[in-house]
Protein backbone atom coordinates (compact mmCIF):
# COMPACT_ATOMS: atom_id res chain seq x y z
CA UNK A 1 0.00 0.00 0.00
CA UNK A 2 1.47 3.57 -0.72
CA UNK A 3 2.10 5.89 1.85
CA UNK A 4 0.20 9.18 2.18
CA UNK A 5 1.79 12.44 1.08
CA UNK A 6 0.71 14.34 3.70
CA UNK A 7 2.95 17.47 3.43
CA UNK A 8 0.03 19.60 1.24
CA UNK A 9 -2.25 19.20 4.03
CA UNK A 10 -4.52 22.30 4.85
CA UNK A 11 -3.94 23.48 8.03
CA UNK A 12 -6.48 25.49 10.69
CA UNK A 13 -5.57 26.98 13.53
CA UNK A 14 -8.56 26.84 16.23
CA UNK A 15 -8.37 29.75 18.83
CA UNK A 16 -10.57 28.96 21.95
CA UNK A 17 -11.42 27.77 25.37
CA UNK A 18 -10.60 24.32 26.31
CA UNK A 19 -13.32 21.54 27.45
CA UNK A 20 -11.99 18.98 29.57
CA UNK A 21 -15.56 16.92 28.92
CA UNK A 22 -14.56 16.91 24.29
CA UNK A 23 -17.85 18.03 23.39
CA UNK A 24 -17.13 21.73 22.55
CA UNK A 25 -13.91 23.87 22.61
CA UNK A 26 -10.71 23.30 20.96
CA UNK A 27 -11.54 19.70 21.41
CA UNK A 28 -14.25 19.65 19.07
CA UNK A 29 -12.69 21.75 17.09
CA UNK A 30 -9.83 19.26 16.42
CA UNK A 31 -11.96 16.29 16.13
CA UNK A 32 -13.97 17.92 13.11
CA UNK A 33 -10.97 18.63 11.69
CA UNK A 34 -9.22 15.36 11.65
CA UNK A 35 -12.73 14.17 10.19
CA UNK A 36 -12.84 16.17 7.46
CA UNK A 37 -8.61 15.38 6.50
CA UNK A 38 -7.44 19.02 7.78
CA UNK A 39 -4.50 19.22 9.93
CA UNK A 40 -5.51 21.34 13.50
CA UNK A 41 -3.88 22.99 15.48
CA UNK A 42 -5.19 24.89 18.76
CA UNK A 43 -4.58 28.24 20.56
CA UNK A 44 -5.79 28.07 24.39
CA UNK A 45 -7.63 31.47 25.59
CA UNK A 46 -8.82 29.67 28.71
CA UNK A 47 -9.08 26.47 30.81
CA UNK A 48 -12.78 25.54 32.03
CA UNK A 49 -14.03 23.28 34.44
CA UNK A 50 -16.73 21.33 32.30
CA UNK A 51 -19.04 18.57 31.86
CA UNK A 52 -21.68 17.72 30.18
CA UNK A 53 -23.95 19.47 33.13
CA UNK A 54 -22.68 22.62 31.95
CA UNK A 55 -19.49 24.74 32.80
CA UNK A 56 -18.89 25.36 36.22
CA UNK A 57 -15.72 27.46 36.33
CA UNK A 58 -13.50 29.60 33.91
CA UNK A 59 -9.85 30.07 33.71
CA UNK A 60 -8.68 32.78 31.54
CA UNK A 61 -5.18 32.64 30.47
CA UNK A 62 -2.60 35.55 30.57
CA UNK A 63 -3.12 37.63 27.41
CA UNK A 64 0.07 37.81 26.53
CA UNK A 65 0.75 33.77 26.94
CA UNK A 66 -2.71 33.54 24.49
CA UNK A 67 -1.11 36.15 21.72
CA UNK A 68 2.33 34.69 21.78
CA UNK A 69 0.77 31.16 21.22
CA UNK A 70 -1.04 32.45 17.99
CA UNK A 71 1.61 34.55 16.43
CA UNK A 72 4.14 31.52 17.01
CA UNK A 73 1.80 28.99 15.48
CA UNK A 74 0.81 31.22 12.68
CA UNK A 75 4.12 31.89 11.43
CA UNK A 76 5.43 28.25 11.37
CA UNK A 77 2.66 26.64 10.04
CA UNK A 78 1.06 28.88 8.30
CA UNK A 79 -2.66 28.56 8.31
CA UNK A 80 -4.77 28.65 5.43
CA UNK A 81 -7.52 29.55 7.87
CA UNK A 82 -8.15 31.04 11.47
CA UNK A 83 -11.26 29.81 13.40
CA UNK A 84 -11.53 31.28 16.87
CA UNK A 85 -14.49 30.54 19.69
CA UNK A 86 -14.33 31.94 23.24
CA UNK A 87 -12.43 35.45 23.09
CA UNK A 88 -13.33 36.51 26.38
CA UNK A 89 -10.76 39.01 27.05
CA UNK A 90 -10.25 42.76 25.77
CA UNK A 91 -6.80 42.03 25.57
CA UNK A 92 -6.87 39.08 23.40
CA UNK A 93 -9.44 40.67 20.98
CA UNK A 94 -7.10 43.56 20.56
CA UNK A 95 -4.13 41.89 20.32
CA UNK A 96 -5.65 39.52 17.46
CA UNK A 97 -6.38 41.90 15.17
CA UNK A 98 -3.39 43.06 15.45
CA UNK A 99 -1.68 39.84 14.66
CA UNK A 100 -4.04 39.20 12.11
CA UNK A 101 -3.50 42.41 10.03
CA UNK A 102 0.23 41.47 10.62
CA UNK A 103 -0.20 38.26 9.29
CA UNK A 104 -2.62 39.15 5.89
CA UNK A 105 0.00 42.22 5.44
CA UNK A 106 2.48 39.01 5.04
CA UNK A 107 0.53 37.80 2.49
CA UNK A 108 0.23 40.65 0.63
CA UNK A 109 3.97 40.91 0.05
CA UNK A 110 4.34 37.42 -0.25
CA UNK A 111 1.81 37.86 -3.36
CA UNK A 112 3.76 40.91 -4.76
CA UNK A 113 6.96 39.27 -4.39
CA UNK A 114 8.89 35.92 -6.60
CA UNK A 115 7.55 33.91 -3.63
CA UNK A 116 4.29 33.27 -4.20
CA UNK A 117 3.39 30.50 -6.10
CA UNK A 118 2.54 28.62 -3.23
CA UNK A 119 0.64 30.86 -1.00
CA UNK A 120 -3.07 30.30 -0.35
CA UNK A 121 -5.55 32.92 0.86
CA UNK A 122 -5.67 33.72 4.44
CA UNK A 123 -9.26 33.78 5.88
CA UNK A 124 -10.83 34.20 9.56
CA UNK A 125 -13.90 32.59 10.60
CA UNK A 126 -15.26 33.96 13.61
CA UNK A 127 -17.65 32.04 15.92
CA UNK A 128 -18.86 34.33 18.12
CA UNK A 129 -18.66 32.97 21.37
CA UNK A 130 -20.85 35.21 23.92
CA UNK A 131 -22.45 32.34 26.72
CA UNK A 132 -21.90 29.09 27.42
CA UNK A 133 -24.46 26.27 26.69
CA UNK A 134 -25.32 26.68 30.41
CA UNK A 135 -25.81 30.94 30.05
CA UNK A 136 -22.68 32.21 31.43
CA UNK A 137 -21.81 35.73 30.14
CA UNK A 138 -18.53 35.14 27.74
CA UNK A 139 -18.46 38.90 26.66
CA UNK A 140 -19.17 42.60 28.45
CA UNK A 141 -20.52 45.70 27.04
CA UNK A 142 -17.01 46.77 26.24
CA UNK A 143 -15.43 43.74 24.80
CA UNK A 144 -18.14 43.29 22.73
CA UNK A 145 -17.65 46.95 21.48
CA UNK A 146 -13.82 45.76 20.87
CA UNK A 147 -15.47 42.76 18.89
CA UNK A 148 -17.40 45.08 16.65
CA UNK A 149 -14.99 47.47 16.27
CA UNK A 150 -11.76 45.81 15.96
CA UNK A 151 -12.36 42.03 14.88
CA UNK A 152 -15.44 42.19 12.26
CA UNK A 153 -13.53 44.27 9.53
CA UNK A 154 -11.09 41.47 9.10
CA UNK A 155 -13.44 38.73 9.27
CA UNK A 156 -14.08 36.36 6.35
CA UNK A 157 -16.77 34.48 7.72
CA UNK A 158 -18.92 35.77 10.95
CA UNK A 159 -21.06 32.54 12.17
CA UNK A 160 -23.57 34.08 15.03
CA UNK A 161 -26.52 32.35 16.25
CA UNK A 162 -29.62 34.77 16.63
CA UNK A 163 -29.08 35.89 19.83
CA UNK A 164 -25.48 36.92 19.20
CA UNK A 165 -26.78 38.67 16.61
CA UNK A 166 -29.02 40.26 18.63
CA UNK A 167 -25.68 40.99 20.88
CA UNK A 168 -23.81 42.83 18.03
CA UNK A 169 -26.87 44.23 15.92
CA UNK A 170 -28.95 45.62 19.31
CA UNK A 171 -32.28 44.69 17.19
CA UNK A 172 -34.89 41.91 18.10
CA UNK A 173 -34.14 39.08 15.39
CA UNK A 174 -37.97 37.69 14.89
CA UNK A 175 -38.71 36.17 11.77
CA UNK A 176 -36.82 36.22 8.02
CA UNK A 177 -36.76 38.95 7.38
CA UNK A 178 -34.78 40.16 10.58
CA UNK A 179 -32.34 37.94 9.64
CA UNK A 180 -31.75 39.26 6.07
CA UNK A 181 -31.93 42.53 8.29
CA UNK A 182 -29.50 41.65 10.70
CA UNK A 183 -27.17 40.22 8.23
CA UNK A 184 -27.16 43.63 6.43
CA UNK A 185 -26.05 45.27 9.38
CA UNK A 186 -23.10 43.12 10.46
CA UNK A 187 -22.20 43.30 6.79
CA UNK A 188 -22.03 47.08 7.21
CA UNK A 189 -19.34 46.44 10.20
CA UNK A 190 -16.92 44.89 7.53
CA UNK A 191 -17.74 41.61 7.43
CA UNK A 192 -17.31 39.25 4.32
CA UNK A 193 -19.79 36.61 4.68
CA UNK A 194 -22.48 36.18 7.36
CA UNK A 195 -23.57 32.72 8.21
CA UNK A 196 -26.83 33.33 10.40
CA UNK A 197 -28.05 30.30 12.33
CA UNK A 198 -31.49 30.37 12.68
CA UNK A 199 -32.38 27.50 14.93
CA UNK A 200 -32.91 30.12 17.73
CA UNK A 201 -35.55 31.57 15.80
CA UNK A 202 -38.67 32.53 17.62
CA UNK A 203 -41.94 29.83 15.89
CA UNK A 204 -39.50 27.41 15.05
CA UNK A 205 -39.68 24.68 17.81
CA UNK A 206 -40.96 22.61 15.20
CA UNK A 207 -41.11 22.52 11.45
CA UNK A 208 -37.58 23.58 9.29
CA UNK A 209 -34.80 25.41 10.57
CA UNK A 210 -33.33 27.84 7.90
CA UNK A 211 -29.67 28.99 8.23
CA UNK A 212 -28.98 32.50 5.69
CA UNK A 213 -25.57 32.83 4.42
CA UNK A 214 -25.31 36.61 3.22
CA UNK A 215 -22.59 38.55 1.39
CA UNK A 216 -22.54 42.07 -0.10
CA UNK A 217 -23.75 40.18 -3.40
CA UNK A 218 -25.11 36.93 -2.93
CA UNK A 219 -27.22 35.83 -0.12
CA UNK A 220 -28.37 31.89 -0.06
CA UNK A 221 -30.96 30.19 2.55
CA UNK A 222 -29.86 26.25 3.50
CA UNK A 223 -33.42 25.14 5.04
CA UNK A 224 -33.74 21.39 6.96
CA UNK A 225 -36.08 19.87 9.05
CA UNK A 226 -35.31 20.37 12.89
CA UNK A 227 -34.25 17.20 14.65
CA UNK A 228 -36.65 16.71 17.38
CA UNK A 229 -35.51 16.23 21.15
CA UNK A 230 -32.17 16.75 19.92
CA UNK A 231 -29.81 19.87 21.76
CA UNK A 232 -26.74 18.24 21.91
CA UNK A 233 -23.61 20.37 23.42
CA UNK A 234 -20.88 21.68 20.69
CA UNK A 235 -23.38 22.45 17.71
CA UNK A 236 -21.95 25.78 17.30
CA UNK A 237 -18.04 24.57 17.79
CA UNK A 238 -18.83 21.91 15.15
CA UNK A 239 -19.99 23.81 12.86
CA UNK A 240 -17.88 26.56 12.33
CA UNK A 241 -14.94 24.24 12.32
CA UNK A 242 -16.47 22.37 9.61
CA UNK A 243 -16.89 25.96 7.78
CA UNK A 244 -13.49 26.54 7.80
CA UNK A 245 -11.84 22.96 7.15
CA UNK A 246 -13.88 23.20 3.48
CA UNK A 247 -12.49 26.71 3.09
CA UNK A 248 -9.03 25.43 3.90
CA UNK A 249 -9.26 22.81 0.86
CA UNK A 250 -10.15 25.79 -1.25
CA UNK A 251 -14.02 25.12 -1.35
CA UNK A 252 -16.00 28.70 -1.77
CA UNK A 253 -18.00 30.10 0.91
CA UNK A 254 -20.97 28.97 -0.27
CA UNK A 255 -19.85 25.10 -0.90
CA UNK A 256 -18.02 24.96 2.50
CA UNK A 257 -21.05 26.26 3.98
CA UNK A 258 -23.48 24.02 2.43
CA UNK A 259 -20.93 21.28 3.25
CA UNK A 260 -20.60 22.03 6.49
CA UNK A 261 -24.31 22.53 7.49
CA UNK A 262 -25.01 19.22 5.67
CA UNK A 263 -22.33 17.24 7.76
CA UNK A 264 -23.41 18.55 10.78
CA UNK A 265 -27.00 17.95 10.67
CA UNK A 266 -26.18 14.15 10.17
CA UNK A 267 -23.87 14.80 13.27
CA UNK A 268 -26.92 15.81 15.22
CA UNK A 269 -28.99 13.40 14.48
CA UNK A 270 -26.65 10.36 16.16
CA UNK A 271 -25.52 12.36 18.96
CA UNK A 272 -23.35 10.40 21.93
CA UNK A 273 -24.60 10.41 25.60
CA UNK A 274 -21.13 10.25 26.60
CA UNK A 275 -21.85 11.29 30.59
CA UNK A 276 -25.20 12.20 33.15
CA UNK A 277 -25.96 15.52 31.16
CA UNK A 278 -26.61 16.80 27.45
CA UNK A 279 -25.51 14.70 24.41
CA UNK A 280 -22.23 15.74 22.48
CA UNK A 281 -22.40 16.45 18.92
CA UNK A 282 -21.46 12.77 17.14
CA UNK A 283 -17.99 14.25 15.56
CA UNK A 284 -16.03 11.15 15.83
CA UNK A 285 -18.51 8.10 15.20
CA UNK A 286 -19.86 10.32 12.40
CA UNK A 287 -19.44 8.25 8.83
CA UNK A 288 -18.71 10.74 6.01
Amino acid sequence: MSKRDFSELPKVLSIAGSDPSGGAGIQADLKVMAQLDVYGAAAVTALTRQTTRGVHHIYALEPDWVLRQIEEVLYDLKPRVVKTGMLQSPAILQGLAKIWRAYQEEYRSLLDSDCSDNEQERRLVIDPVMHSGTGISLLDEGSLRLFREELLPLTTVLTPNIPEAEAFTGMRIKNMEDMEKAAGLLLDCGVQWVLLKGGHLPGQEEGEIVDLLCSHDESYAFAGPRIPYQDPHGTGCTLASALASYMAQNYSVRESAASAITWVRRAIEKPLQVGTGRPVVCQPALVK
